[in-house]
């Protein structure tokens, strides 16, 4: 069966990268790839490759400008909230679909959008019904 199983990420800061996907998402830290400092992190089924970057800084983009972006599903979007936050992690906007401007005051009911250390835009949900999908729910 045809199946994403991994991402790759390129990261200014890898410590920053893991500690939000790690502590803000809960993904497991599997360890550093052979090469040096890439190290790869899962969620049981996909896996995120942090690669080094040390490039010219890139320009940051506005979300709803940006090429690409990701989007999880997690038990709990508030108390994922609340993690990305403590991390200091941007929100960007409450409600995935509606993509309403985020209330700083409030904690966003069911999605969110937030940017991880290297401004790459992640869509967060506790609904399966979120996105679209082939397999049925559950």
């Amino acid at each position: 069966m045809l199946g994403l199983r991994h991402v790759a990420l390129r990261c200014a800061d890898l410590g920053a990268a893991r500690r939000f996907y790690e502590e803000g998402l809960g993904f497991t830290y599997l360890g550093n790839r052979p090469s040096g400092e890439a190290m790869d992190l899962s969620d049981g089924a996909t896996n995120i490759t942090l690669l080094p970057y040390d490039g010219s800084p890139r320009a940051a983009l506005e979300e709803g400008n940006e090429f690409i972006h990701l989007g999880f599903l997690v038990p709990d979007a508030a108390a994922t909230y609340r993690r990305l936050v403590g991390l200091g992690a941007p929100i960007a906007r409450d409600d995935v679909k509606r993509r309403d401007p985020h209330d700083p005051g409030g904690v966003p009911a069911g999605s969110f959008k937030v940017l991880d250390p290297d401004g790459n835009v992640l869509d967060i949900s506790d609904s399966p019904a979120e996105w679209r999908s082939a397999l049925p729910a559950g």
